[in-house]
């Protein structure tokens, strides 16, 4: 057929055609090199790529990225990163990087186990290294079980086994723990070492458990657990919390040493100086003293210290079992107090310059060179301080203060130690201020007491009790020799000036001597315990009970001088020396009165042996009156003697008699009388005038 030639020629050209344009289009034939197939890291791993981003995961409050140099993935979805790097970006937070020569991870990747040269840095420079660490992204907890270094700023750390919380920000080790902080030079300012320790970075704390062991400069702080509060920027240190054996010792500045069950430390806002220091639990604050000697101490249940910037002491505060001691100084002897509750105050540079105590107060002084030691009981105290010595010193309430051989009471007592006086005012329980020692007790609304010496005085309502016998370290005292000296001898009166060591005892306004039946009244009485004498002047009065009877007396002085056993009774006169009025003396030698009476006693018992009267002379017997210038009675004898002065005759009247001469002797028991020499015997009795005497009879002379 005609037609399939056609068809096979034209399918021939085609062929031909399309064999040209292939021919053309190819030219040369280009030889082609195989590829080199990468090099295998691990042969087991089923799949290995690098450059990778492992992960990516965006949330709400913050975003992962995991990337590697290197990934390999094992059969069962393991997971090895080479060059690991882990960014962690917070929303509002601090951003972190956690970085690794290698790490593995689980079939989700949310667990990852890094290895070598492991780091976390966060975005304000904080830095943790350890060797080994896992990381958990769904936690964003980091654990390292080995040796862990941190560090930000000033602030380095080291120990063992740690636990990072980076949503808390919290950092912990286990064992070993060490932290440092540096000052802006580089030098060590605080460094803390103890077993656990966590770094709360959000609060901006450091808790320490176990052994902890601090170093501040050259303060050593000591205790079983710590808590430690840093500032924003982490370094410096403005609290710490001790418990459990709390020790701080050394320093330097103000504070030598404190210990206490706990404590808390508040330092300034530069960390450089301790402001405050709570005690908790049998507190202690030594403080540092002058020139190297020991400082001022205290103790109690609780204590509460504010300090200066120099270290000096501006407030204190304790509670139960409070206890202050000061040291001694070669002026000034040591010191101590005991109270349950102590409030003191002080400045800078000067340090505490007052102080209360309160409750069961008790104060107790070392004895010095020139005194003995000093106890002091009360309610209240309150003293004022200058350096380490206690300038003044107030007891209130129930005040019992003892010195060898001194007692002393009062409802107040202010005490001077310096001066060593003591001034005790204020009535408790009904009861006045009192002072007592071997020689004297007196009672008084105000007393003032010179420790040295013995020295008192004491006004308002003064009453005394006065004894004979040794003093201890004085010499011995004496009552005045007409008083019983077994007996104890009572003195009352307005006021007293009582010079301790010398014996005498001054007695001002109302003043009343008495012992049993004896008493001596006057404005003022004078006693000297040492020689056993008293003067009383001033409308002396006095009721004297002898063996030979009792003899009343009104003068204006009464005087005893025990040496020469006389009473003196002296006139009142005026300014111009006149007489106004004479002594007066009563008893059973009659009725006296004179310008000047002088009894003389016998030297062993109380007996009168001789009396003498002087001047205007006046003296009544039974019925008898004699009136003379000179008299002398002799007790034994009952005999008196009279003499007139000059031309001034003696006068006797007796009944409707009246007898004068130059000299008259009476003798009582045998009612003689003798005028100038010469002897008239009385037959009348001395039971007074004849009731027939009517008329005065005529003078008689001898």
């Amino acid at each position: 057929m005609k037609w399939q030639k056609w068809g096979r020629f034209l399918a021939a050209m085609i062929g031909i055609a399309a064999a040209v344009v292939v021919y053309a289009t190819m030219g040369e034939r280009v030889k082609l090199i195989p590829a080199t197939a990468p090099a295998r890291i691990d042969p087991k791993a089923v799949i290995e790529s690098s450059g990778n981003i492992v992960q990516q995961v965006r949330g709400t409050r913050q975003d992962y990225l995991i990337e590697a140099e290197r990934q390999l993935t094992y059969e069962g979805g393991l997971t090895k990163l080479v060059g690991v790097k882990i960014t962690v970006r917070n929303r509002g937070g601090r951003d972190y990087v956690v970085t690794g020569r290698e790490a593995q991870a689980g079939p989700n990747q949310k667990d990852l186990q890094l290895t070598g040269g492991v780091q976390l840095t966060s975005s304000d420079d904080f830095i943790v290294r350890a060797d080994n660490a896992s990381f958990s992204q769904e936690t964003g907890v980091m654990t390292a079980p080995g040796a862990v270094t941190f560090e930000r700023n000033r602030m380095t750390g080291s120990g063992t086994g740690m636990t990072y919380d980076k949503n808390a920000d919290v950092l912990s080790l286990a064992d070993q723990s060490h932290v440092l902080l540096r000052d802006e030079h580089g030098n060590p300012h605080m460094e803390f070492t103890s077993g656990k320790s966590t770094l709360d970075r959000m609060a901006h704390t450091l808790a320490l458990e176990g052994n902890v062991h601090a170093l501040r400069d050259q303060q050593v702080i000591d205790a079983t657990q710590g808590f430690a509060r840093l500032t924003e920027d982490e370094q410096h240190i403005t609290d710490i919390e001790l418990r459990g054996d709390s020790r701080v010792a050394g320093g330097g500045s103000g504070v030598d040493s404190m210990s206490a069950r706990d404590m808390n430390l508040h330092y300034s806002a530069d960390g450089q100086a301790l402001e405050r220091a709570e005690l908790l639990g049998k507190g202690a604050v030594a403080m540092t003293g002058q020139d190297g000697a020991a400082g001022r101490q205290f103790l109690g249940d609780t204590l509460d210290i504010l300090l200066a910037a120099d270290g000096s002491l501006t407030k204190v505060t304790g509670r139960e079992n409070v206890r202050l001691d000061l040291p001694g100084a070669p002026d000034s002897p040591a010191r101590s107090i005991t109270a349950r509750t102590l409030d003191g105050e002080g400045a800078a540079g000067k340090g505490l310059t007052s102080a209360t105590f309160a409750d069961n107060v008790e104060y107790r002084e070392e004895a010095g060179k020139a005194a003995g030691a000093r106890v002091a009981r009360s309610r209240t105290l309150n003293v004022a301080l200058a350096n380490d010595a206690i300038s003044s010193a107030v007891f209130g309430g129930a005040v019992k203060f003892e010195e060898q051989g001194l007692q002393a009471a009062a409802g107040e007592a202010r005490y001077d130690p310096i001066k060593g006086s003591l001034r005790l005012t204020g009535v408790e329980g009904g009861v006045a201020p009192r002072v007592s020692d071997d020689r004297v007790t007196i009672d008084a609304n105000t007393i003032d007491v010179a420790l040295e010496g013995r020295l008192m005085k004491a006004s308002g309502a003064v009453k005394t009790t006065l004894r004979a016998g040794a003093s201890k370290g004085q010499s011995d005292t004496r009552l005045p020799g007409l008083l019983k000296q077994e007996q104890p001898a009572n003195v009352n009166a307005d006021a007293l000036d009582y010079q301790g060591a010398s014996g005498q005892a001054i007695y001002t306004g109302n003043a009343t001597m008495w012992q049993g039946e004896t008493a001596v009244r006057a404005d003022s009485v004078a006693i000297d315990q040492g020689k056993g004498d008293f003067l009383a002047s001033g409308n002396a009065r006095s009721t004297i009970v002898l063996d030979t009877g009792v003899s009343i007396a009104h003068a204006s002085e009464i005087r005893y001088a025990d040496a020469a056993h006389t009473i003196g009774y002296g006139s009142t006169k005026n300014a111009l020396g006149a007489v106004t009025a004479q002594a007066q003396l009563s008893g059973p030698q009659g009725d006296l009165r004179a310008d000047r009476i002088d009894v003389i006693l016998a030297a062993t018992g109380g007996h009168i042996t001789r009396l003498e009267a002087y001047t205007n002379v006046s003296m009544k017997v039974d019925t008898r009156t004699a009136v003379g210038e000179r008299l002398t009675y002799f007790a034994d004898e009952e005999r008196y003697v009279m003499s007139g002065a000059g031309t001034k005759p003696v006068k006797v009247v007796e009944s409707c008699r009246e007898t004068t001469g130059h000299t008259l002797t009476f003798f009582k028991s045998t009612d003689r009388i003798i005028v100038d020499g010469n002897e008239e015997i009385r037959t009348q009795t001395r039971s007074g005038a004849s009731p027939a005497c009517t008329a005065t009879p005529p003078a008689r002379s001898r």
